[in-house]
């Protein structure tokens, strides 16, 4: 058998092995996201495709357009932070509860910095990348609320309007972090720190009583 017979020859271009296109999705938003971590700017749909291993059409193929291909990073990277969260029981005392939910937010923090910032430019002209970003910061007040639930409860109107759950989610808010981090030049454990005596102070008239 001869070349051109085998599919190596001239007479007919070689056969290319089809990629599952599940594979290729998250392939192309692992590439999104990692050129994103890294450059902390917005690539181009060319660096997208080469970093996932495929033509530049295949972008095309599987988002419609960008808001589409944004909108799916932004769910996959919320399950990236997600995936830091450990549950803080509301039953331990109040300082070690504080400890693990400022070590906790760190963690996923660091994960979510390059992302959100470009999330944040782009959410004006965004509805989807929007939702996405308002679902996020309704499970950290959610998060807040469950873990501080006992303190709470003995303030009166912690959870109104600029109530004590709004002060918790202000000090404790990825803004805040990435304040301390990028513009005061801090450290993680630093930033942690301030933090941390910020929710104490906030706490300290709400001691914990098993």
């Amino acid at each position: 058998m001869n070349d051109t017979e085998a599919g190596k020859g001239p007479g007919r271009p070689r056969e290319r092995r089809r990629r599952d296109p599940e594979l290729t999705y998250a392939a192309l938003l692992d590439a999104l996201l990692q050129l994103i971590s890294e450059t902390g700017r917005e690539p181009t749909r060319k660096a997208i495709a080469e970093r996932a291993g495929v033509s530049e059409r295949t972008v095309f193929v599987h988002f419609a357009d960008r808001e589409a291909l944004y909108v799916a990073a932004a769910r996959r990277q919320a399950e990236r932070w997600r995936a830091h969260a450990e549950p803080v029981p509301p039953g331990w005392e109040t300082p070690r509860k504080v400890e693990a939910l400022v070590s906790q937010r760190g963690r996923m923090y660091e994960v979510m910095t390059p992302i959100r910032r470009i999330g944040l430019a782009l959410e004006p002209d965004s509805p989807g990348l929007r939702g996405v970003m308002a679902d996020g910061d309704a499970w950290f007040r959610a998060d807040l609320a469950a873990v501080f639930a006992p303190e709470l409860a003995r303030v009166p109107g912690a959870g109104e309007p600029g109530g004590l759950l709004d002060a918790l989610e202000a000090c404790s808010s990825w803004a805040a972090w990435d304040h301390l981090r990028s513009r005061r030049g801090l450290d993680g454990t630093a930033a942690g720190a301030a933090i941390g005596r910020t929710v104490r102070a906030l706490l300290k008239g709400a001691p914990h009583t098993p």
